[in-house]
């Protein structure tokens, strides 16, 4: 059972990789071999059929060719139940619109749920809702440096994309991966590493539940994270208990206008019950000042421990490495009637009303 379950997190992640290289590449095929035949999706402004997504998504004329789309998911945390899963993926969508002086470069930073089923042994999305939670959007700027002008590899619509050519080249096709039953003899060296795989994946599900913790503000689930004597430290915010930091978390989020911790390239090394992580960290918050709203957004990484205690990963300490960090006045445009925001009405707020919470009671 276990290994069922992580090989349907393995299919679901695939699928869902699928779906957003699909949206980026205006690739209506790829697009629609991420969904089931009768998927449905409700992003507000559209709520109908997958395959009508795919349709609107994939078809009328291109963008300009330097006018590429990237949809980042992050933060995957999937709930599998048999043969039916949900996930929750944080989302940085980069959007560039308008020409010359009327270019526009947007960040969107949203949320997916996303519901799942394994039909004749595929596992594909039946459903996607989006929650919109911050936006940032700039002046249209291009390229920084002369040397990034006129890349060798630009990325582009279906095979006119150089990775397309590139994965092509190297004869690697999109296909789903079918389960197949019956029992397996496995060695002891990999019965190791097949626990080892089930260990990260737990810990990977606690690393993206503290982030979800701390932006929806909810203190059962932020507190239920750390064993006893957990410590954390983060490069001056905050040094101390665990205990302590939740109740700072809490806190500080009062003052916050909104939050979102995104987090990726985990590298996780199990040894027994005890592990050690570092997860590259992108935090993106707008604070109320004198001035007016003010973006921060701050990069870096988690250093985590953690130990498997009575069978339970939590954490033992967290420290955090501050890398960078950018400071602007807030764009933020959901609150503009003829915005291109006005349509996403399903909006991202905390606990116990942030559209996640019956979405994940849900299975």
């Amino acid at each position: 059972a276990a290994i069922r379950e992580l090989v349907a997190k393995d299919q679901v992640k695939l699928a869902i990789a699928r779906l957003q290289r699909g949206l980026d590449r205006r690739d209506a095929a790829l697009l629609s071999s991420a969904f089931h035949d009768d998927a449905a999706v409700d992003y507000s402004f559209f709520d109908g059929s997958a395959a009508d997504f795919c349709a609107m998504m994939t078809g009328g004329p291109d963008r300009p060719a330097h006018q590429v789309t990237m949809h980042r998911p992050t933060n995957l945390w999937i709930r599998v139940s048999g043969d039916a899963a949900i996930s929750e993926s944080y989302i940085i969508a980069y959007s560039p619109s308008g020409e010359g002086a009327d270019a526009v470069q947007s960040l969107i930073g949203g949320r997916y749920l996303d519901r799942h089923e394994c039909r004749n042994g595929e596992w594909r999305l039946t459903h996607r809702t989006y929650v919109l939670d911050w936006n940032i959007n700039q002046p249209g700027t291009g390229t920084a440096l002369a040397t990034f002008a006129q890349p060798v590899l630009r990325g582009g619509w279906r095979n006119d994309d150089a990775g397309v050519r590139q994965l092509a080249a190297w004869g690697a096709g999109e296909q789903a991966i079918s389960e197949q039953g019956g029992n397996v003899e496995i060695s002891s060296t990999l019965a190791a590493q097949a626990e080892a795989a089930f260990a990260r994946s737990e810990i990977h599900d606690r690393i993206v539940a503290l982030s979800r913790a701390m932006d929806r503000g909810d203190e059962a689930l932020l507190r239920s994270l750390w064993h006893p004597g957990a410590e954390v430290d983060l490069s001056g915010y905050y040094s101390g208990s665990a205990e302590g930091f939740c109740a700072f978390m809490l806190e500080t989020l009062d003052g916050l206008v909104r939050v979102a911790h995104t987090v990726a390239n985990e590298w996780i090394n199990v040894d027994g019950d005890a592990a050690v992580a570092e997860t590259y960290a992108i935090s993106i918050s707008t604070t109320s000042t004198d001035q007016g709203d003010q973006d921060i957004l701050v990069g870096g990484r988690y250093l985590d421990r953690l130990e498997r205690i009575d069978g339970l990963w939590k954490f033992t300490h967290r420290t955090f490495v501050h890398d960078w960090q950018i400071e602007q006045p807030a764009t933020d445009q959901r609150d503009d009637p003829d915005g291109m925001y006005a349509a996403l009405t399903r909006r991202g707020t905390r606990y116990p009303d942030d559209p996640v919470y019956a979405f994940w009671d849900s299975l």
